[in-house]
């Protein structure tokens, strides 16, 4: 009864747990179907809208891994079978009748135990294995990129493989210290609720949730850094508190009949004895060692706030600098920077200098000035005398009186220096702003702004309320006047910036590069912006490649990472394309240059600064060669990115209702165009039906009108078929007029900013009286109209063209935001476009006819003329697609024989 003979009970126990769960019909055979039916449909999930995605080995694996801790995990059936079959082994004997044998055998406890426990983790192992090699096996079979069998090691095995360890050891204890399986289930699902939900119960620290950690991702451009360090750490605290768990399994478990908590507590504490009392020491002397890194890591290198923490602060913010909103201050004319990046110590040292012009009519005595959290601020000056009177550090608020008051249209120099060391990690992970390779950050996340800052305020009413401060709409109503006349951010400023980065790569600033050089090991830019640009932009340093273009006077600039070229030349001719159709219908491009620069982060979203468009990888990743719908979609997206040169860049609006539709909405509306320009009508109507699937998702029609837009849905899907729409039957021609005097109009203004009235108001200047009613129903009214054809039938002229009668349902409502329906007469007129159906249905194939009918009553016939195609273009009249125009809707009709 030596180590030797426990090393062979526990090594027989393990293969005898493991054939128990592998052989049943719920063990491995079940997991190989489900690894089976991710190998047939994760060729689906790498598409985004329906475009292929390049199999790139990082993107899928996002598909193949969750926490355990995200609720509504895609591997939520893994969790439900590790606690099923938690609940078997430790059941096992007892359930056979068998339990007073087995409680009789000189087998130790921690041998049992820990047998049921590498059981359970080989068939976790064997889910890993089928796992990967059902990722292997999709990517193989996608084509593209080869399979990179070390992430896949890495990320499934070395990552992935740990969480579900650890909750298969707490399912096993779970079961032995409540000794009654179902309740076990029971508890076992409670524990999963509450690692799943900790955060919606007011638990946030990540030492405070079994099995948290910081989180991971993995990019091509950073590799893993910097999350694996802090991930690591939370994985070895959690794990020592596994020890600990398995000690109190073996202490509890359950041998022979005694099964009452008294007669347990006794026999717990007869098992405690020197070897388990050392391996308990053991184990929690590495807990507080962990522990308390993570803590110092978490509470005092960085400061660790709470959700309700955070929303207190931003109270308090309010309650006390609150009353300083809206107080003039001088404007920012000029910034000039020095920054040095530091991308593998993650470091940061900027110093800068802002020009600042009293734009009032009055003069101004004291300014107020907003540090940024996160990072030091220092040597705060003015060029002249400034006494300062507040300086508060916990909410970065500081205020200087001027000796001389600031009259109007006079200016005065603010330099000041900002450090950022990265040190540690706080409770959300490392900061990866600043990396060894693909530096990213924005300007207003570091740089002090001038002024009270409205964007700290609560929003949420409940908290508001909880806080004792006055109830405000999320929003401000688009019939706010006094919103209309402050900036979301700053307004217009000259720029200039020098970078100094490692040596080895390239750093990427606002403006033209005018000039590199090298010194002492490391390369410096310098970045001058040949016009104003928006204060709001980013700085970026990576290894990185330039593909270049020109269109005219204009360079253009795609900054990515060596490996990703699948998009770049198509990016690069988006832009031109933008560039040539935008400059012509809204007005010239400020700029002699326009970038779009890659960074690391998940997903594949853009973002447009002036004059740079940052896109996340993911967006490298866009394979449309292989969309069978012969759809462009990444050179609609870089359009629609472009676009925002004009609408959010030199048009800045009211941050009130309504803002998305000047600004996402005029966007896509006007990328509809350089898509048609470029493809063809026939290309943008593939777009526009990707695009109208946002309508298959189930929402209330109860909402307010397009004017007061206040959701994703409106501003990039609703607002952008509105415009469209209305172009179809005034004519683009007039829309993209009143867009451009809107422009004229409003661009640079700094007070009284254009809303979503101002385009309304324009877009009535173009429209003719007698469809003044439809402009009415897109934006001012909750329209809705509901056609169908509830039967067609099919003749075939002499002349060889074919006739399809449809007898058509029509109803048109206007909704509320209450959900109340009123229905109103019917007057107008419909457009129909008729499609060829797609091969396999899906992206309606080629147009065929368009014409307009009017609708005058809720039932009507309407006859439409079909030219006659060939037959070998397998077009048959009697299976068409009937697109109803202001309606949203595609509705296939086959016409009986």
């Amino acid at each position: 009864f030596g180590t030797a003979t426990q090393l062979g009970q526990l090594r027989l126990i393990t293969r005898k747990s493991f054939l128990q769960l592998a052989r049943s019909p719920g063990g491995l055979p079940l997991l190989g179907l489900i690894a089976a039916l991710t190998f047939l449909v994760l060729p689906n999930n790498m598409e985004h809208l329906g475009v292929p995605m390049l199999p790139n080995t990082g993107y899928l694996l996002t598909f193949l891994t969750a926490p355990l801790t995200q609720a509504g995990t895609r591997w939520v059936m893994i969790t439900l079978l590790t606690i099923f079959y938690a609940g078997e082994l430790i059941w096992r004997e007892r359930e056979a009748g068998l339990g007073d044998m087995a409680g009789a055998t000189p087998v130790p406890e921690w041998v049992l135990f820990g047998g049921k426990f590498l059981g359970l983790s080989l068939v976790l192992i064997a889910w890993t294995a089928f796992l990967m090699t059902a990722g292997v096996l999709a990517q193989l079979r996608m084509g593209g990129a080869a399979p990179e069998i070390g992430l896949y090691l890495q990320t499934l095995f070395g990552l992935q493989l740990i969480d579900n360890l650890l909750f298969a050891l707490l399912a096993l204890v779970v079961h032995v210290l409540v000794n009654q399986k179902y309740v076990g289930h029971l508890a076992a699902l409670l524990a999963y609720g509450f690692i799943t939900n900790a955060s919606s119960l007011g638990i946030a620290h990540k030492l405070l949730i079994f099995g948290a950690d910081t989180g991971w991702s993995y990019s091509d451009m950073r590799g893993f850094a910097p999350h694996l360090g802090p991930w690591l750490w939370f994985k070895l605290y959690w794990v020592t508190w596994a020890l600990l768990l398995a000690l109190a399994a073996k202490l509890f478990w359950v041998r022979g009949r005694e099964a009452g908590s008294s007669a347990r507590l006794r026999l717990a504490r007869k098992r405690f004895g020197r070897t388990t009392a050392l391996a308990a020491v053991a184990a929690a002397g590495l807990l507080f060692t962990t522990g308390g890194f993570i803590f110092y890591n978490t509470n005092v290198l960085n400061d660790y706030t709470s959700p309700s923490g955070a929303a207190a602060w931003r109270a308090g913010y309010e309650q006390l600098y609150g009353r300083y909103k809206g107080i003039p201050q001088p404007g920012l004319a000029k910034t000039s920077l020095h920054v040095d990046l530091y991308p593998r110590q993650r470091r940061v040292a900027m110093r800068g200098t802002y020009l600042l012009v009293n734009r009032h009519a009055a003069a101004l005595d004291s300014i107020h000035v907003h540090t940024a959290a996160g990072v030091k601020t220092e040597a705060m000056r003015f060029d002249r005398m400034a006494v300062p009177v507040r300086s508060d550090e916990q909410f970065g608020y500081y205020t200087y009186v001027l000796e001389k008051p600031l009259q109007p249209g006079d200016s005065l120099r603010f330099s000041f220096r900002v450090e950022s060391s990265l040190h540690g990690f706080s409770n959300s992970g490392a900061n990866a702003s600043v990396v060894a390779n693909g530096t990213y950050f924005r300007n207003y996340h570091w740089l002090p702004a001038i002024g009270y800052q409205t964007f700290l305020e609560l929003t949420n009413a409940g908290e508001r309320q909880t806080h004792g401060l006055s109830p405000r709409p999320e929003t401000p109503s688009l019939y706010d006047a006094s919103a209309r006349q402050a900036l979301f951010w700053d307004q217009e400023t000259a720029f200039e910036a020098v970078v100094g980065t490692d040596e080895n790569q390239r750093a990427v600033a606002p403006g033209t590069l005018h000039q590199t050089w090298k010194k002492d090991g490391r390369a410096y830019f310098r970045y001058v912006a040949n016009a104003p640009l928006r204060n709001e932009y980013a700085f970026f340093s990576a290894r990185y490649a330039v593909h270049e273009k020109q269109w005219q006077d204009v360079a253009i600039q795609v900054i990515h990472h060596p490996e990703h070229t699948a998009n770049r030349e198509r990016t690069a001719g988006s832009i031109a394309a933008s560039l040539d159709y935008y400059s012509k219908q809204f007005g010239p491009y400020p700029y002699d240059h326009i970038r779009f620069v890659e960074h690391p982060a998940p997903g594949s979203g853009l973002h447009a600064s002036a004059s740079n468009i940052s896109y996340r990888e993911g967006f490298s990743y866009f394979h449309p060669e292989a969309d069978e719908r012969n759809l462009d979609f990444p050179f609609a997206v870089a359009a629609h990115e472009v676009a925002h040169q004009w609408w959010g860049n030199q048009l800045q609006y009211a941050h009130v209702e309504g803002a998305g539709l000047l600004s996402e909405s005029l966007a896509w509306y006007s990328a509809f165009g350089v898509v048609e320009e470029t493809f063809g009508p026939e290309h943008l109507q593939r777009l526009l039906a990707v695009m109208r699937t946002a309508y298959e998702t189930p929402r209330t029609p109860a909402d307010v009108p397009l004017l007061r837009a206040h959701n994703e849905y409106h501003n990039y899907r609703k607002g952008p078929f509105a415009l469209y729409a209305l172009s179809q039957y005034i004519g683009r021609a007039r829309v993209n007029t009143a867009l451009r005097h809107l422009l004229r109009k409003h661009r640079a203004k700094t007070t009284d900013l254009p809303t979503s009235l101002d385009l309304y108001q324009e877009l009535q200047h173009v429209t003719p009286d007698s469809l003044r009613y439809l402009l009415h129903d897109l934006f001012e009214a909750n329209t809705f109209w509901e056609l169908e054809a509830e039967q067609a039938t099919a003749r075939r002229t002499e002349s060889g063209k074919w006739e399809v009668t449809l007898a058509v349902r029509a109803r048109k409502v206007v909704v509320d935001s209450a959900g109340t329906e009123t229905l109103i007469p019917l007057d107008d007129w419909m457009e129909i476009g008729v499609y060829a159906p797609a091969a396999e249905g899906g992206t309606p194939g080629r147009l065929l006819y368009r014409q307009k009918h009017r609708i005058r009553s809720n039932r009507q016939l309407i006859t439409v003329t079909v030219p006659q195609k060939p037959a070998k273009a397998g077009i048959d009249p009697r299976h068409l697609l009937i697109d109803w125009k202001m309606s949203d809707n595609t509705e296939e009709v086959k016409v009986g024989k």
